[in-house]
């Protein structure tokens, strides 16, 4: 084993003195660590303030979490949140969404209200909250379009090039709420379907939120796309991936708008291509045009 000369030796003691003198001079306070409180959100819920508002069936994957104003992160439910911050605090939650559905867009939905909590937080106590929250007061319901739910008839067009429409289905082991649902069905022998909402134009296009949420359950990937002055233009938005389970989905539509400012009406499309000899089920339910 190599022996440590003399200089280098001084040098460690000299060292080992320092750090011994800097742990001396720190307080308690300093050396241990923050014990903090934490809060515990299972699921984000949505309360219906109008009936305008429509279902309050939702899709919130993820609680973005604030203390005093400050942003803490944004959480994946269920969660558990350390919050070092104790004493009496404002705790604000917004319900946070998969834009177009893709993992990789995780945003704070424009059109939840912040739940609000003011409590006195106790560190090493859980807190768990029943956190629900309530569309914006100025949120604006199917201005456009007058949405679907499918509970009276079906306001949506068959494209005449599609193979088969939309139908309204009332068999409770396949509607999805309420009294009915909406299904397009293409078995073995038919390759495609769209169906198209009825024209509109009154609708933001300065880039303001504009959003369509919806429920569906497919066996197919489908796509949902813009139609533009007079169905002579179409732009894709996005593609769902099929779901045997029903699924929420919220569609952004407000850079389509803005991009389209001159646009002199509109329709949103749902289609569906599949392989002739595949059977594929498409359900829908609960379409719902919000802005501001």
């Amino acid at each position: 084993m190599p022996l440590i000369d003399q200089p280098s030796m001084k040098h460690h003691y000299l060292l080992l003195l320092f750090c011994s003198i800097l742990l001396l001079s720190c307080n308690k306070d300093e050396i241990e660590a923050t014990v903090p409180a934490y809060l515990k959100i299972d699921d984000i819920s949505v309360n219906i303030t109008n009936p305008n508002q429509g279902s309050a069936s939702d899709n919130i994957t993820d609680a973005w979490v604030f203390v005093n104003d400050q942003l803490i992160g944004a959480f994946e439910l269920p969660t558990v949140v350390p919050i070092l911050q104790t004493g009496n605090v404002n705790i604000k939650v917004r319900g946070g969404i998969f834009n177009n559905g893709l993992s990789n867009q995780r945003e704070i939905y424009p059109f939840y209200e912040f739940f609000t909590l003011d409590t006195n937080l106790i560190p090493e106590v859980v807190y768990e909250p029943n956190v629900v929250v309530e569309y914006k007061a100025d949120a604006i319901f199917d201005e456009g379009w007058a949405g679907e739910d499918f509970e009276s008839g079906i306001n949506l067009i068959e494209n005449p090039n599609g193979d088969t429409g939309i139908v309204r289905i009332t068999d409770q082991n396949k509607v999805f709420e309420g009294l009915a649902s909406g299904a397009i069905f293409l078995p073995p022998g038919k390759s495609f379907a769209e169906v198209y909402t009825p024209s509109f134009g009154d609708i933001p296009r300065n880039g303001t939120a504009v959003y369509l949420e919806l429920d569906y359950k497919s066996t197919h990937d489908f796509a949902i796309s813009i139609y533009a002055n007079n169905r002579s233009q179409q732009f894709s938005v996005v593609n769902f991936r099929a779901s045997s389970d029903w699924n929420k989905g919220y569609v952004e539509f407000s850079n389509v708008f803005s991009t389209l400012f001159n646009a002199a009406n509109y329709n949103i499309a749902f289609g569906l291509l599949k392989s002739k000899n595949d059977n594929a089920e498409l359900y829908i339910d609960n379409m719902k045009l919000i802005n501001y």
